[in-house]
């Protein structure tokens, strides 16, 4: 990413152009905004918003195919993303061979959206795709904060069932499907726009600060302040040098560790926490635990969802392994009833990595871990940069899984470091 901190100037491309592109981005991002919602509720076809994202993506590649060619690098780069990918299918069939809908969708749509992360940087020098973002996230937060304080007084406006808006406990999800996702995403905002020049940036930073904190995003509060905290340390002379290779690896070994740790961590967990809010931590937290468990049979991965046949005895073991504790395992066992289909449909890791080690094994971890250290080192010449994408790898190690929205604040990211450079 070196040449990150030099870029010239795009070309100016007609109003028609211009139009077609931030309307496929545009409505690609609101397409993200309502990640995990379910519109079948309200006489809309199952699926479409996924309908919809395959859709959005394929003209836009096509467009960006047409607007900026074809380059040799990206076709290599695509190459080798689709033939791991590939490989990963075949092990998942070997092992669990009823998924190929689900397998063929996330292959395609990794596919589509590595394309697009390849064309970032000419997208935001010809069409300001950050700040042209930023208006619609705000836009929609904007309605959607609204609508959240009208339902506070009572009024019927929550058209959606589920956590759409808002959870039984009233956290904020906004136009996601649960209070999480909507803390990831507007932490991830507050944390691009406070440590920006870019204009209203005070202003905006508050309202993704607050709308942070009603969303009851556990995670983000503790881990915002830290990395905050890092920019103050970073100041220090040398301070830096020492820190942009440790920091992720860090987060790696915390992941790891938690395999090996995982009940005394739960006894403290019980003890501030009634047994009925356990649940969330003991299903958060079980992923990454069964799949580092699971390296110890399967240490190259059983594939795409070749998981859901080979993970369960790894889940019963988990649950087993907690019997002794007041916390609460009924979320996890119930991916294990055959009672159950909608949670068996809905088995899948709560985290991206746990995805990643489940899939490739050992050789997926160690690949993730090289991925983050070589983006932090290129990254290392911007310590605003760096701390923001601190933040997303900590998401997607402990809290975010493969969701639109995790796609397109990457995507955001790109968009967001190529701005700042230029402004420079």
């Amino acid at each position: 990413m070196s040449e990150v901190y030099n870029v010239d100037r795009g070309v100016n491309y007609n109003f028609t152009t211009s139009l077609i592109v931030k309307s496929l981005i545009g409505l690609l991002l609101i397409n993200s905004l309502f990640s995990g919602v379910d519109f079948s509720q309200i006489g809309l076809m199952k699926g479409l918003s996924s309908i919809a994202d395959f859709g959005l993506k394929i003209v836009l590649v096509f467009v960006l195919f047409i607007l900026f060619k074809i380059q040799n690098l990206n076709v290599i780069k695509v190459v080798l993303l689709a033939s791991l990918l590939i490989l990963g299918a075949a092990m998942g069939a070997f092992y669990h061979g009823s998924e190929y809908d689900k397998t063929l969708a996330l292959l395609l749509n990794m596919l589509l959206w590595f394309i697009i992360f390849c064309y970032a940087k000419d997208l935001e020098r010809s069409f300001n795709i950050y700040r042209f973002s930023v208006k619609i996230v705000t836009i929609s937060l904007i309605i959607a904060l609204i609508l959240y304080f009208m339902a506070k007084q009572g009024l019927p406006v929550k058209i959606l069932g589920g956590s759409w808006l808002y959870d039984d406990n009233f956290r904020f999800s906004g136009t996601f499907a649960e209070p999480s996702l909507n803390g990831y995403f507007y932490g991830l905002m507050f944390l691009m726009v406070a440590l920006s020049n870019q204009k209203y940036s005070l202003l905006l930073a508050l309202m993704f600060a607050f709308t942070t904190y009603i969303s009851g995003a556990k995670f983000s509060f503790l881990i915002i302040p830290v990395l905050l905290g890092l920019v103050y340390f970073f100041k220090i002379k040398g301070f830096f040098n020492y820190t942009y290779q440790l920091i992720p690896l860090s987060f790696v070994i915390l992941f790891v560790s938690l395999a090996f740790i995982y009940y005394d961590l739960f006894a403290l967990i019980a003890s501030h926490s009634s047994n009925s809010a356990t649940v969330t931590y003991v299903t958060r937290l079980g992923f990454p635990i069964t799949s580092v468990w699971h390296l110890s049979d399967y240490p190259f991965g059983t594939g795409v969802y070749g998981f859901k046949s080979t993970l369960p005895p790894f889940i019963t073991e988990y649950c087993k392994a907690l019997s002794g504790l007041d916390v609460n395992c009924s979320e996890m066992k119930s991916y294990l009833s055959a009672s159950n289909p909608d949670a068996y449909e809905s088995f899948a890791p709560k985290d991206v990595l746990s995805f990643i080690i489940l899939t490739f094994g050992l050789p997926g971890l160690l690949l993730f871990t090289f991925c983050i250290c070589f983006f932090s080192s290129r990254l290392k010449q911007n310590k605003n940069n760096f701390v923001i994408l601190m933040y997303i790898v900590a998401s997607v190690l402990f809290t975010l899984p493969f969701r639109f929205i995790l796609f397109y604040s990457f995507f955001m990211f790109q968009c967001y470091i190529y701005r700042m450079s230029s402004n420079k």
